[in-house]
Order: C-alpha cells, then sequence, then structure tokens
C-alpha cells in the first residue's frame, strides 16, 4: 500500500438473493431454493510506516426457502493480514482467514468435496524473513483447521528457506518443511474407511536453481522429496519452470515436471506435473488459460481425502465495456484420482466440470452490484458413486447482489 492515511475504517453491508434448482446436490429428486444473504461487514486498512494491515469481515445472515425449518443461518467470513518491518533487515507476516459456509466449492477448488453440509475452515499462517548480507532467510509456520459433520482435521506446518544469488543473475534457494496432521472422525462413514484417529507426520527437503535470462524472462530446475507416515509413502518431484512477460500484455508462468509417489503399501504412481498459466491483456480485454497437474496431500489444506492426484484446466475471459461495467466469461474442469495413500484407490475418480458468466457494474462511488451464472456438472470416472455416495449430479446457479461500502 502507498501513502494514505493511518487507519481508514469502511462500513459494508450487501445483499445477495441466489437461486439453484439442485440445493441439496443430488442426482435424485433435485430440489430448488432461493437463498438471502445479508452481509453485515467491516473493512480496515491501517497504513503506518513499518506497520501495514488489513481486515476484511462479513456477517453471512443466511435465509434459505428450502431448509426454512432451521431458520437463519450464520455463515461468517474474515480475512486479515499484516506485515511488520521490524528492521531493514527483519520482516514478519501473518495472515489469518476464516469461513463458515455450506457450499461445497468453497471447501475445495478442485471438487472433492461434493455434498452440501456445513463446514468450518481457519487457516493461520506467520513467517518472518530476515537478510544476512547476500543470504536471505526465511522461516514460516502455517497452522489449518477443518470441521464438517463430526470429522475434524487439524495440520501444522513449519519450515525455513534459505536463497542467495550466485554472480549477478543465478539464484540458489534450499528449504526444509516438517508438517502432522490429525484427523478424527466420530464415526466409521470415512473416504478409508476408518473411525479411529489419523495421524501423519512428513518431512520435506527442496532446493532449486534459476537464472535471469532477460529483462523478461527467467528459467530455472527445481527438486522435492517428501516422506509421509502415511503408509510410508514418498513423493519425489523434479520440474523446469520459467517466467516470461511483455509490457504490451503477455504474462507466462510455467512448471513442467515429473513426480513419483511410492508407498510400502500401494503400487508406484507417477505422472507429469505441471503449474502453468498464460495470459494476454488487450486494450478492453483479458484472456487467461492454466493448467495444473500434481498430487496432493489434502490433509494438510483442509478436510482431509489422503494424497490424491489433481488435474485441472481453467479459462477466463475478462472484458470492460465502460469503466463502471465489466463483464467476464469462466470454465474449468477438475478431476481427482485417489491414489490408496490415506484413501481408497479403488474409488471412482472424482471429476468436476463449471462454466458460467458474470456482469459487474459500479452503479454509484459507494454502490455496486453483480449478475453471475453458473453451471456445474459433478460426476465420478467409472460412472458409479461418488465421494458422497451421488451419481452424476448437475447444477444451476445464479445470484444478484448489491453491495455498499462506505
Amino acid at each position: 500500500m502507498g501513502p494514505g492515511k493511518l487507519f481508514e475504517i469502511h462500513p459494508a453491508v450487501g445483499l445477495t438473493e441466489a437461486w439453484t434448482d439442485n440445493f441439496n446436490v443430488s442426482s435424485n429428486r433435485p430440489q430448488q431454493n432461493y437463498r438471502t444473504t445479508l452481509d453485515l461487514g467491516l473493512n480496515l486498512i491501517m497504513n503506518a510506516a513499518l506497520t501495514k494491515g488489513f481486515l476484511a469481515s462479513s456477517s453471512g445472515l443466511t435465509y434459505d426457502t428450502a431448509d426454512s425449518s432451521k431458520g437463519i443461518k450464520v455463515f461468517p467470513t474474515i480475512s486479515a493480514g499484516v506485515t511488520q518491518l521490524l528492521s531493514p533487515r527483519l520482516t514478519m507476516t501473518a495472515i489469518e482467514s476464516f469461513t463458515r459456509n455450506d457450499d461445497p466449492g468453497q471447501a475445495d477448488r478442485f471438487g472433492l468435496r461434493r455434498e452440501r453440509q456445513t463446514f468450518t475452515s481457519n487457516t493461520f499462517g506467520v513467517s518472518a524473513a530476515y537478510l544476512i548480507d547476500l543470504l536471505a532467510t526465511e522461516a514460516h509456520y502455517n497452522n489449518s483447521i477443518f470441521m464438517s459433520g463430526g470429522t475434524d482435521t487439524v495440520s501444522h506446518v513449519l519450515g525455513a528457506s534459505a536463497s542467495t544469488r550466485i554472480g549477478p543473475s543465478n539464484t540458489a534457494q534450499a528449504g526444509y518443511e516438517f508438517s502432522y496432521s490429525k484427523t478424527t472422525r466420530s464415526d466409521s462413514d470415512s473416504v478409508n474407511g476408518s473411525s479411529s484417529p489419523d495421524h501423519s507426520t512428513g518431512n520435506t527437503i527442496y532446493g532449486s536453481l534459476s537464472r535471469q535470462i532477460s529483462q523478461y524472462s527467467s528459467a530455472g530446475i527445481s527438486s522435492s522429496y517428501t516422506i509421509q507416515s502415511a503408509n510410508d509413502a514418498r513423493i519425489w518431484n523434479v520440474s523446469l519452470f520459467s517466467t516470461y512477460g511483455l509490457p504490451t500484455g503477455l504474462s507466462v508462468s510455467s512448471s513442467v515436471g515429473y513426480s513419483l509417489l511410492s508407498s510400502d503399501n500401494q503400487k508406484n504412481t507417477s505422472g507429469i506435473t505441471t503449474n502453468s498459466t498464460l495470459s494476454y491483456r488487450f486494450t478492453r480485454a483479458v484472456v487467461s488459460v492454466g493448467v495444473f497437474q500434481d498430487f496432493r496431500q489434502t490433509g494438510l489444506e483442509g478436510q482431509n481425502f489422503g494424497i490424491v492426484q489433481t488435474t485441472g484446466f481453467t479459462g477466463s475471459f475478462f472484458y470492460t465495456f465502460t469503466p463502471f461495467m465489466t463483464g467476464n466469461i469462466f470454465a474449468g474442469y477438475s478431476t481427482n484420482d485417489f491414489t490408496g495413500v490415506g484413501n481408497n484407490a479403488s474409488t471412482p475418480s472424482s471429476n468436476t466440470l463449471t462454466a458460467g458468466a458474470g456482469l459487474n457494474w459500479q452503479i454509484l462511488r459507494w454502490l455496486s452490484s453483480s449478475l453471475r451464472y453458473t453451471y456445474t456438472l459433478r460426476s465420478s470416472g467409472s460412472g458409479g458413486s461418488s465421494v458422497s455416495g451421488n451419481g452424476d449430479i448437475s447444477e444451476n446457479q445464479a445470484s444478484l447482489n448489491l453491495s455498499a461500502s462506505f
């Protein structure tokens, strides 16, 4: 944040009317629902000389016509962050995010969670960056808590890294992370069929070497090795990465590699890994596409589904009609394959297709509105049951929002 007031406080209020033709997210007897959500919020910005921070919160007071017997539900969200410059060489940062909702898309963006069930998610992270001559060091701690339906997952990640320049154009980095996760289930209805607490510890070492090729491009190689106590799993990865951008509007960030997952209890699983995005900015439009594929340790991210191999594709088109009106269209597809580490390898893959469009209008300086439509198709790879016990599921959603910030 640039120069500004020491503190800025902006009360906010929002009203959203949403419709869905499949509120219970089921392949049989889908149920329509009209949801009214009132958001009473507060946005706080702190812009001191050595301290920068923000706080954004909303109440999420929600009423559903299909679930009227439960009255008004509270789905609050809170996001906060602060960065403190302790000295010219030492900076500390803390980030906090809290969500309570029943939308499966907010629990896992790759579509692993498929049932409509209230969940509570909280993530917290703190990091410290210290510069020792040409050696840049960093230490971090991350905590994740996910609670839903009598199943609680708590994870901790503690790590440190160091990087330094080698010559005028090269940078080397090395680091280590220790992780611990625990999942407690109150019943036997779980992904891996276990009713006892699941504990897992992990150790990861990683390193990279990058080179600045030109003013607008860089490239490098990275590798990591992880040992997980759950099923004695091991994940090894090696990747080539690069970035390229032009002032004319082209931006590319790409990582392509190979990963191998081995376990004493399951056969080896391997595959190409990538996390790549490409975007281009025209005069009034921005086009963006992306692809992701890798092994995910879901117990460290939120709800614990074990280690899954995820592939995702995204695309979007954003257009500015006027300085006060913008529109966008978007689409995405993701598939999750179960590896047998922390889950059942015979479980059918989980696939999700999403497409939609949106329109935003800045009516007044303090008043804005948005209209959004989304189509979602959830299916399983073999045509059998999905993780939640349902077959193929389609859903149409539309919403209209009015928001005011003072």
